[in-house]
């Protein structure tokens, strides 16, 4: 609406060229049995997916900054493994036992227009040919200098400095928000009516980034928000060591904030009991 009167707007470019994403994939896989007790699975896959899409950056001469696109192509291999094993298995009581496994590489094959490589703004993450998708991005952080407090940052060359810079010094950190390996086990039981079920999941190797502990880890927002107990040790004279910086530092968005976010956790427990059919 404008000047009180309604009207109409494009909101998006029309792009002619879009298509969907498509997928190649290629399995190998063998099942066996050992001594009528152990069942195993073994598969090993490659997936192609071209034609990605993805926000990428448009021309201002089209009215509009980005909007969707077919950003490249990306390649996954990887092995999954499946195990289930006969504990116990009698008349009247079975107790059995499973686990999978799956590991995952992927690998950026193509970029659009072209490119080696493009970053993605504002989200710690650089899309490079022959990289992997899902690497962090980031500036590292070398700690706080004890003679004043001032946070350092380690440069493109490995060199430390005090001044951040993300253009310059940004850079992949071997750290992914992905995990490359991920399964669950579980067991099953059950002895004259009574079961018992309970099924775990786990990812190890994923990386997440702490957006809470730029709050509460900084002292530039220490009237706004509570802060964290940790910043009972704020750098405040020379010789501290700490590594919270001095309450007038300004505190950035490099790779001090990564946590590592792997997992176990149970996700079912079930118990249960069917009542005979005849008293």
């Amino acid at each position: 609406q404008y000047d009180g009167e309604g009207g109409l707007l494009i909101s998006q470019q029309s792009i002619d060229d879009l298509t969907w994403e498509s997928v190649g994939q290629m399995n190998l896989g063998v099942d066996f049995r050992v001594f009528n007790r152990l069942s195993v699975g073994l598969d090993y896959y490659v997936k192609n997916t071209t034609n990605m899409l993805l926000s990428i950056p448009y021309s201002y001469t089209t009215g509009f900054g980005s909007g969707m696109g077919n950003i490249g192509s990306m390649r996954n291999t990887g092995i999954d493994m499946n195990f289930n094993v006969d504990l116990l298995n009698r008349k009247d009581m079975t107790w059995t036992f499973y686990a999978n496994v799956n590991y995952n590489k992927n690998t950026i094959t193509s970029l659009f227009n072209g490119l080696d490589e493009f970053i993605i703004s504002g989200s710690g993450q650089k899309l490079q040919v022959g990289k992997s998708f899902g690497e962090f991005y980031l500036v590292k952080r070398a700690g706080v200098d004890p003679r004043d407090g001032s946070q350092m940052w380690y440069d493109a060359d490995g060199n430390l400095t005090k001044t951040f810079n993300e253009d310059a010094n940004a850079q992949f950190v071997g750290k992914n928000r992905f995990a490359p390996w991920s399964g669950g086990f579980g067991t099953n039981y059950s002895w004259n009516g009574l079961s018992v079920s309970a099924d775990f999941t786990w990812a190890l190797g994923k990386y997440a980034m702490n957006n809470d502990r730029y709050f509460y880890e900084n002292a530039q927002f220490g009237a706004s928000y509570n802060q964290g107990q940790s910043m009972m040790n704020i750098w405040t004279k020379p010789g501290d060591i700490t590594d919270i910086p001095a309450a007038t530092e300004a505190i950035q968005m490099d790779d001090h904030l990564l946590e590592n976010a792997s997992f176990m956790r149970l996700k079912k427990l079930q118990i249960g009991y069917n009542l005979p059919e005849k008293a």
